[in-house]
C-alpha cells in the first residue's frame, strides 16, 4: 500500500506543477502558437513510477480468506511510448490514445516459511517481475486549456502481459503459463509547450494491472542447514500492479 508521504507526494507535485505552469503562462509571449489543431498526430515518450505492487500467492483458492492473502512488493520505475489521434468529430477536444509500457519491480527482501512436520524454518527469497501494459482510452481537453497549457482527463482499458523469475537460494523458477489480465483505468494530466508542437507532460493514471503465471522449480526439496523441507512445485500466483502510475515526457505533435 502507499504511505502517508507518497501520497503527500504524490498530491503535492501536480499543485506543484500546476502552479508552475500558471505562472509561466503569464510570462508567455501571447503572439506565438505552439497548438496547432489541424495536426491531428502526436507521439509521445515518458518515464514511469509506480507506487505500489502485490503478490497473491493463492489466486486460485475456493477459500475467500486464502484467496485474498497478498505480499507487498517494492514500488517500481519504467518507460512507454503512446500515440494519440483528434478525430476531427464537430471540433471537439477528444484524443484516442494508444499505448504500451515496460515496467519493471525487484523484491529481494521475501520470506516463504517452510515444514518438515516437526521443524519450521523460513527462508528468503527473490522475486523479479516484468509488466508490459497495452492501453487504449480517450482524454478530454477541458474547456481550461489554452494555446500551450492542456489540462486534460480521460480513461480507457488495457490488457497487461508479464513475465517473472523467483530465486531462492539455488532455486531459479521457470514459467510454464502466463496469463495476461484486463483492466479499466482513468487518468488527469497537464501538458506545456515548450516549442512550437513540442509539450512536456505530466499524468497520473489510476489502475489495478495484472497478470497470472504458473511457474515450477526443478526440484520439490531445498536444503537448510542439513534438513531437507518439501516445497510447492508448480505453483500459480498472481502480480497486481495497483495504485497510481505517474509519468513525465515529451510530445511531438505532428
Amino acid at each position: 500500500m502507499v504511505n502517508n508521504t507518497k501520497i503527500f507526494k504524490i498530491i503535492l507535485l501536480p499543485i506543484f506543477l500546476i502552479s508552475f505552469f500558471s505562472f509561466a503562462l503569464k510570462a508567455q509571449d501571447k503572439d506565438v502558437r505552439f497548438y496547432d489543431p489541424d495536426k491531428k498526430l502526436s507521439f509521445s515518450l515518458y518515464g514511469t513510477y509506480i507506487s505500489s505492487s502485490e503478490l497473491l500467492e493463492n489466486p486460485r483458492s475456493t477459500n475467500d480468506f486464502e484467496r485474498e492473502i497478498s505480499t507487498e512488493l517494492n514500488s517500481g520505475y519504467g518507460y512507454g511510448a503512446e500515440l494519440d489521434y483528434s478525430p476531427p468529430l464537430f471540433e471537439s477536444e477528444l484524443l484516442i490514445y494508444l499505448s504500451a509500457e515496460y515496467l519493471k519491480i525487484n523484491t529481494d527482501d521475501l520470506l516463504l516459511k517452510l515444514s518438515d512436520g516437526i521443524n519450521k524454518t523460513s527462508v528468503n527469497f527473490k522475486e523479479r517481475f516484468t509488466l508490459i501494459p497495452l492501453e487504449l482510452g480517450i482524454k478530454w481537453l477541458l474547456p481550461v486549456s489554452t494555446d500551450n497549457f492542456k489540462l486534460y482527463i480521460g480513461g480507457g482499458g488495457g490488457i497487461y502481459f508479464g513475465d517473472r523469475t523467483r530465486t531462492m537460494q539455488n532455486l531459479v523458477s521457470s514459467n510454464i503459463e502466463k496469463t495476461p489480465g484486463f483492466s479499466l483505468n482513468i487518468l488527469s494530466g497537464i501538458g506545456y509547450y515548450i516549442a512550437r508542437n513540442i509539450s512536456v507532460n505530466f499524468e497520473l493514471k489510476f489502475r489495478e494491472a495484472s497478470f497470472d503465471i504458473e511457474s515450477k522449480y526443478n526440484s520439490n526439496i531445498i536444503n537448510i542447514n542439513g534438513t531437507q523441507y518439501s516445497i510447492t512445485t508448480p505453483f500459480y500466483t498472481r502480480f497486481n500492479v495497483d495504485g497510481v502510475r505517474i509519468s513525465a515526457g515529451l510530445k511531438y505533435q505532428f
